[in-house]
């Protein structure tokens, strides 16, 4: 039983274990994944493409920005 448990808390870990942590920074891979939109803001709409590395300055023409992301769920 033992055994058991010990291996599904291994595979758990290993399974959720998270990329990134506080204070992290995004690598630039991570940065050009480009995902649509699914709420209007920030001069976008719904349906249109974005990706983090819009907001970076050192790729989008000289603009910085400092983001904060959050996610959420409700279940």
């Amino acid at each position: 039983m033992n055994k058991l448990i010990i291996t599904l808390t291994a595979i758990c870990s290993i399974t959720f274990a998270s990329y990134y942590d506080v204070g992290d920074f995004v690598n630039t891979t991570h940065q050009n994944i480009t995902k649509s939109t699914c709420y209007a803001g920030n001069d976008y709409n719904v349906g249109d493409s974005w990706k983090l590395a819009d907001w970076n300055g050192a790729t989008n023409g000289g603009h910085h920005n400092v983001i904060f992301i959050e996610m959420s769920a409700s279940w």
